[in-house]
């Protein structure tokens, strides 16, 4: 069976200046930051500022709780019909563990829940220096057992989430599985973290990233693993039996940490005769789809997995 992996060649010059200037800027300021817990706490103030910006258009933005963890439910006028009629998107942001949130995604649930038609919940889940991913992964299948007990149709729920919400969106499908709960629908996974033995990545992906250092980023796995609460079941995806995942949707950008361990991924679940679409990117940054208030390819892309999840679901 041929894998089902789709190359995009065309760069916008909205996403080459992007990528420019976050090479310029972003890279160097993450590469001297420091990873203390008076850094990390500083770097959350990130999503406080971009909260005071306007908000989304066209969309209702609801503060929730899921279980008793906050949450954002962002709803748009037009409702889905067809197969995705009574879907839910349950998403997981993404940031390392160490940063972002509601806020610095918010454009991205606004986009999807328009595209979809269905309601988005955005996750905010506790990260470091407040717990490490086994606390991450303990908020992310509380808000997953509320949402089955709330949403219109339990059996239609979507877990996206983009780098390490994409890990907890796959951990997401893994534990309710072993938990015996009913299973996600479908998982989208945009630049996902998959291993977490991140030395075992070729570094010619991470030369080229527009803006990940991979020293700082090495320099989390020692926080990832120092919370008080143990990770459940496999500490990676990648080691998961494929056979128990539902229908996944892969993306990655040509040159990022991430991309070996999406294409092992997806031929994973390919040799397992698992249902998997997965798009590789030219010319884009890591987790782009967050952007899609600004490039058009995060607004394309998003399409793409829209279009996925109705076809299977």
């Amino acid at each position: 069976m041929t894998h089902p992996l789709t190359w995009h060649h065309d760069v916008s010059r909205q996403a080459k200046f992007l990528a420019c200037a976050m090479r310029l800027t972003l890279k160097p300021t993450l590469r001297v930051w420091p990873l203390t817990d008076g850094g990390i706490k500083a770097i959350g103030h990130f999503d406080r500022a971009v909260d005071r910006l306007p908000k989304p258009k066209r969309v209702t933005i609801e503060q929730v709780t899921l279980g008793g963890v906050p949450c954002e439910k962002t709803t748009h006028p037009r409702i889905a019909t067809g197969s995705l009629d009574g879907a839910t998107v349950l998403y997981f942001h993404g940031g390392g563990f160490v940063f972002c949130g509601l806020a610095t995604h918010r454009s991205a649930c606004a986009t999807f829940a328009a595209r979809a038609g269905v309601p988005v919940y955005s996750v905010e889940y506790r990260q470091i220096p407040y717990g490490g991913i086994g606390t991450s992964i303990a908020d992310a299948m509380v808000s997953y057992r509320a949402a089955l007990d709330v949403v219109a149709d339990p059996s239609k729920i979507i877990v996206a989430g983009d780098s390490a919400g994409g890990y907890l969106a796959m951990k997401v499908a893994e534990l309710a599985v072993l938990e015996g709960l009913t299973p996600p629908a479908a998982v989208i996974g945009f630049s996902p973290l998959l291993n977490l033995d991140l030395k075992s990545h070729p570094p010619k992906f991470m030369k080229k990233d527009a803006y990940l250092p991979m020293k700082q980023v090495l320099a989390l796995e020692d926080r990832w693993m120092n919370g008080p609460d143990a990770i459940p079941g496999s500490s990676s995806p990648i080691d998961v039996d494929p056979s128990i995942f539902p229908p996944v949707f892969l993306s990655t950008a040509e040159y990022e940490l991430m991309r070996p361990d999406v294409e092992a991924m997806t031929a994973k679940l390919v040799d397992a005769g698992r249902t998997v679409e997965t798009h590789v990117w030219k010319g884009q940054v890591h987790a782009f789809p967050v952007l899609a208030g600004a490039i058009p390819e995060a607004r394309a892309l998003l399409d793409l997995a829209v279009a996925f999840a109705a076809r299977n679901l």
